[in-house]
């Protein structure tokens, strides 16, 4: 025997079915194929059906009040153009950051809890003529009237989108009644001002503490200065001590006129009359005038308590003095500018567009939402079928 025939004994013999196994197989394709069949044609029937029946007799009217606004400042470096220019033209411009910071806080929990004190947000959001898919709260959600959830839901009913060309800003609440869509986007736009005007007044005082301080402290050195100044003028008993010195020198000066006049008829009386009783009397009336000039410049110069030491404190003083006077008016001056700049920097919300008051439901928007649902359904059904057909082609 040779190898291939010693092969061949140890091959595998070949399956063979039975005829009723063979019928079994081919009833459970085909089932399983009709099954398939159903559920694609359930997932492209079923969807468009409930969508009839919920947005054609059950879905409730909602109404949308909407407002469009901008959030400007007095100063801004950024180039103009489109509305930016027609608004700068009136020394206003758009201010790109802070209107980021109002649609964040719009659609933040601190509005969300400021609507909720001024407004009966819930009751609003649970009006009786809602539906139960879209009333507040949730019937599917676990804790379902939490604050959590009423600001999530509160996301879905309020929404506030920016045009960043044209830095437009439009806010939408929707509401089951008209005036309560109206209601929150008014209370909404009110809330946003008192936050910008907090920001203003936060902005204001920051940037004007620091000039305020430098004030503060400029006009303390003032005081200061000037209560030395009382006190020195009060303990060397004289108001001003340069005007005083001047008084002196007036008076040497009338002393020395005096004693140059009694001196020259004294030398004259003795050229001619050299034994006339009255030289003695000239000259003891010049002599009183010379040592009367040396006390007057001795109360000038020459000794602690002279003129010239007093002089030389009050001019100390005094230049203090002047000098705090010159620093509160530059910090003054500083604070002034400080303020101007703080009130360019103050940013504002104008409404272009006031909100409105609704007077028809625009949502939901039932024929469209229709529409929808069968395109999906088509779509998935289509993609359902084409993947089953890959599938059994496979098999076969």
């Amino acid at each position: 025997m040779n190898l291939p025939d010693v092969v061949a004994g140890f091959s595998r013999p070949k399956a063979v079915l039975a005829p009723g196994s063979v019928n079994h197989i081919l009833d459970k394709a085909e089932r399983r194929a009709r099954l398939i069949k159903k559920l694609i044609l359930a997932v492209m029937i079923v969807p468009p059906i409930l969508a009839v029946f919920y947005y054609g007799l059950f879905a409730a009217d909602r109404y949308v009040s909407e407002t469009n606004i901008i959030v400007r400042s007095v100063s801004s470096k950024r180039a103009a153009g489109g509305l930016d220019m027609v608004l700068q033209t009136f020394g206003i411009s758009r201010a790109v950051d802070d209107t980021n910071a109002v649609q964040n806080f719009m659609l933040s929990r601190d509005a969300v809890r400021a609507l909720e004190s001024r407004l009966p947000l819930r009751e609003i959001f649970s009006n009786s003529n809602a539906d139960i898919f879209t009333r507040f709260p949730r019937f599917w959600l676990w804790k379902n009237d939490t604050f959590e959830r009423l600001y999530e839901y509160y996301l879905d009913r309020v929404t506030v989108i920016q045009d960043p060309s044209k830095g437009i800003t439009t806010i939408r609440a929707v509401a089951f009644q008209p005036e309560d869509g109206l209601r929150i986007t008014q209370e909404l736009l009110k809330i946003s001002e008192e936050m910008v005007n907090r920001m203003n007044v936060r902005a204001q005082a920051d940037t004007v503490k620091s000039a305020q301080l430098a004030v503060d402290d400029a006009g303390n050195r003032l005081i200061e200065a000037q209560k030395e100044l009382t006190r020195y003028r009060n303990r060397e008993l004289i108001v001003d001590p340069s005007k005083s010195s001047q008084s002196v020198l007036d008076t040497i000066t009338s002393l020395a006129t005096e004693y140059t006049q009694t001196q020259a008829q004294v030398q004259e009386m003795t050229r001619l009359a050299p034994n006339n009783p009255a030289i003695a009397a000239r000259q003891a009336r010049a002599d009183a005038l010379r040592a009367r000039i040396a006390e007057e410049r001795e109360k000038l110069a020459g000794s602690d308590s002279a003129m010239a030491k007093k002089i030389e404190g009050y001019e100390q003083l005094s230049a203090a003095r002047d000098i705090a006077e010159k620093g509160l008016a530059t910090a003054s001056n500083s604070l002034e500018t400080a303020r101007q700049e703080a009130r360019r920097q103050q940013i504002y919300i104008e409404q272009i567009v006031s909100p409105n008051l609704p007077d028809q439901s625009t949502e939901p928007e039932r024929i469209r939402m229709i529409l929808t649902y069968l395109v999906v359904s088509c779509m998935l059904g289509a993609i359902l079928w084409l993947l089953n057909a890959g599938t059994q082609e496979h098999a076969n």
